[in-house]
């Protein structure tokens, strides 16, 4: 077992690393549904979509996306970091700019693929699979704080869209941000992955030691576990639960009469939330380890989604977003560590490639059902009941697994 070192002279030491882990999960972000739900009243719009049919679209691009992963995730553990992730970064800044020019729901559903794929899926992937393969004692710390790159972008991603809309097309918006992407991320990613002593040193030593002690599964090994089919749901129900209301909250908040404007600049708690979360859940992580605080990770979402279903007066929207955010927050760090402290980092881009297609699965069946059940009538506080029913019983399932492990 790694000595477990002080969080600030890890900081002190590992901040390029750290840094570059941020950075990619930040400009995960036009991937990801915070972002392409901001538009979706305009997509809706512009191309003539119901709930139904727009959540379909989203749906069958996400799968498609998670089909894609499955097979490009263990690249990670192939692949020299430095020249994927640039090569990764490039197509991602390419898919931004084509995304402005979608034309109808087929481009749009092959735009949707792009930047899901690369952003929600491969971004992501990179970011949060590298943390946890360097680090051992110091995982869910290192985890934690390259996963303040998603708040950071959920604080800044809405409320700067909402404003842009009201001066620019939608169109515009895109190719603005990778140009952004292109400025801060391209040039700094050769100067963050360098390796440090820690890294390269008796780190590394002590790193491949721990390896050595413990099994390394493969990832056909961790598909014939059954443990996995139950510790598989507690990544997928928050997925498809937030996505499901992010991607029709445009809907969601005319149905409450709320104002859209002041609910986007929430945005901002549910990103400070989702950092309270993930830093203590860090923390625990490296205390406690994950297997132990994931039967209750899904509680903070739990919470929010009842909050968001029947509150009435608008100033309980801070309260859903800091339940909702607190909750996402704490997620990352739990799932992203529980990986390697199960099944080995040996072929950890593999493994965990499974589970972020089964994180993308579950926000691919969010936005289809709650659109098709939002076409059919269903309430608000029905979904709400039915998405909280599905996070205990996926509670329990995780529970079962590791108290027999």
């Amino acid at each position: 077992m790694l000595r477990l070192q002080g969080t600030l002279p890890f900081v002190r030491q590992e901040w390029r690393f750290l840094l570059f882990g941020l950075l990619l999960a930040f400009w995960s972000g036009p991937g990801q549904t915070y972002v392409i739900s901001v538009i979706g009243g305009e997509l809706r719009s512009e191309f003539d979509l119901t709930n139904g049919e727009f959540g379909t679209i989203y749906t069958f691009a996400t799968l498609v996306c998670a089909a894609i992963l499955w097979k490009a995730g263990p690249l990670v553990d192939r692949l020299p970091l430095k020249n994927f992730v640039f090569k990764v970064s490039l197509l991602m800044i390419a898919a931004m700019v084509a995304f402005g020019f979608v034309r109808g729901p087929v481009s749009l559903f092959f735009g949707i693929i792009a930047v899901r794929f690369l952003g929600q899926g491969m971004m992501t992937h990179i970011a949060l699979t590298s943390m946890a393969r360097r680090y051992e004692a110091e995982r869910g710390r290192a985890v934690a704080i390259a996963a303040l790159g998603f708040p950071l972008g959920e604080a800044l991603f809405p409320p700067l869209i909402v404003l842009a809309l009201g001066i620019v097309d939608w169109r515009l918006i895109w190719p603005a941000m990778a140009v952004l992407a292109a400025v801060t991320l391209l040039p700094a990613t050769p100067f963050l992955i360098r390796h440090t002593t820690r890294q390269d040193g008796a780190g590394a030593a002590e790193l491949r030691a721990a390896d050595e002690d413990a099994r390394q599964w493969t990832r056909s090994e961790m598909l014939r576990d059954g443990k996995f089919y139950l510790l598989a749901p507690t990544a997928m129900v928050p997925a498809a639960v937030i996505t499901g209301l992010f991607i029709h909250q445009v809907y969601f908040i005319e149905t409450k009469g709320w104002n859209f404007e002041l609910w986007s600049l929430y945005f901002s708690v549910f990103a400070i939330a989702a950092l309270i979360g993930g830093v203590i859940s860090g923390f625990l992580v490296d205390i406690f380890r994950a297997r132990r605080l994931l039967p209750f990770v899904l509680l903070p979402m739990s919470l929010g989604v009842l909050v968001f279903a029947y509150a009435t007066n608008e100033a309980l929207a801070a309260l859903v977003m800091f339940f909702l955010g607190f909750g996402a927050g704490a997620t990352n760090p739990v799932l992203s560590s529980l990986w390697p402290e199960i099944y080995g980092t040996r072929h950890l881009g593999a493994i965990r490639a499974v589970a972020t297609v089964v994180m993308v699965f579950g926000s691919a069946l969010g936005p289809v059902f709650m659109g098709l059940a939002l076409d059919s009538g269903i309430s608000l506080g029905s979904i709400a009941i039915a998405s909280v029913g599905l996070a205990i019983a996926a509670a329990i399932a995780a529970k079962i697994a590791l108290v027999s492990r």
